[in-house]
């Protein structure tokens, strides 16, 4: 069966270069292999980096392997934090590579924009030239930029542009300079619990600011199973309307935005109940597979969808169907 990956992560060397020039966090240093995203807050690479630059011959070998079909790929985290100029350069420069990918390997890798945020306008210029040049399918941002986030107004144009030229936002999760989770360690500050935490704030905020009931077209996507959302919806919608407050300018329940305007994916997180639930909660046709390669080992995630108590038909929704009524090129 079809096997669409919507979350495969790469570097271009534009990147690791430019954090590696950098004094202060983040930064990366090549001696020691780590990556500083904040400090006291220290992520070493090992055999990710050396994964994440690899996005040739080797990488659809390992596709076949796993028999993943077509994969979205992603830039990592630390282009929309350098400074501006840096910023601006490696984005652009992550997405030419891209575009040479794709157009190397058509029928296996498609294009995800990273955008130098901190630039409104040029942004805008490069998801542009991203869709309507180079055929990427959507915007891959993170859940933070340091001192702002997605949700801060100031961006709501990069949304509505994406939204405009048809394209998904996928938010990926991102560091939080948050002082409680200094001594966690990176496993407990990032991917187990800080990441989880600041996405489900952003993309909560974004719903309450109204920007779907503004833009109903817009599509995001959710890692994770939804950031542990599904288990929460039903309580959210209750309480906001038990004690209603001004800030909150969205016209229906947060759960509405669920099955209208967010989807998620499976990857980084191999719980069957926790899928039960999003399955339960959402409905089969708002989820999508997603190996998070490298940051999980995907042959895993691939195992966990395929062993899923799930007829042939739901099997098709997850692994390429949804994602193809997403997906628009």
């Amino acid at each position: 069966m079809k096997l669409i990956d919507l979350e495969n992560h790469f570097y271009d060397s534009c990147v690791p270069d430019a954090l590696a020039r950098r004094t202060t966090p983040p930064v990366y240093n090549k001696e020691t292999d780590i990556i500083t995203w904040y400090d006291g807050i220290n992520m070493p690479q090992g055999k990710l980096m050396p994964k994440l630059l690899e996005v040739g011959d080797e990488r659809i070998k390992f596709m076949d392997d796993l028999g993943i079909d077509v994969a979205v790929l992603s830039c990592s985290p630390g282009a929309e934090a350098l400074d501006l100029a840096d910023s601006i350069e490696a984005c652009k420069a992550t997405n030419r590579t891209l575009f040479e990918l794709t157009k190397k390997y058509p029928d296996r890798y498609l294009g995800s924009a990273i955008l130098p945020v901190k630039d409104i306008d040029e942004s805008i210029k490069e998801l542009e030239k991203c869709v309507k040049e180079y055929g990427f399918v959507a915007w891959h941002t993170h859940s933070n930029y340091g001192e702002t986030a997605p949700d801060d107004p100031q961006y709501r144009p990069l949304f509505k542009k994406a939204a405009e030229l048809g394209v998904y936002v996928y938010l990926h999760p991102q560091l939080t300079d948050n002082p409680r989770y200094k001594g966690f360690g990176f496993g407990l500050a990032g991917p187990a619990l800080g990441f989880t935490v600041d996405t489900m704030t952003t993309i909560t905020r974004l719903i309450l600011s109204g920007i779907f009931d503004e833009m109903p077209e817009l599509t995001v996507f959710l890692g994770h199973l939804g950031e542990a959302l599904p288990f929460l919806l039903d309580r959210m919608d209750n309480r906001t309307k038990l004690i209603p407050t001004d800030p909150v300018k969205c016209k229906n329940d947060i759960s509405y935005y669920f099955k209208n305007n967010i989807m998620v994916t499976v990857s980084g997180n191999m719980s069957p109940e926790a899928f039960r639930c999003t399955k339960d909660v959402l409905g089969i046709d708002r989820i999508c597979f997603g190996s998070d390669h490298p940051f999980e080992d995907a042959k895993d995630m691939v195992d966990f969808v395929q062993n899923l108590p799930l007829t042939g038909d739901e099997k098709e929704l997850l692994f390429y169907k949804n994602a193809e009524r997403i997906i628009k090129k």
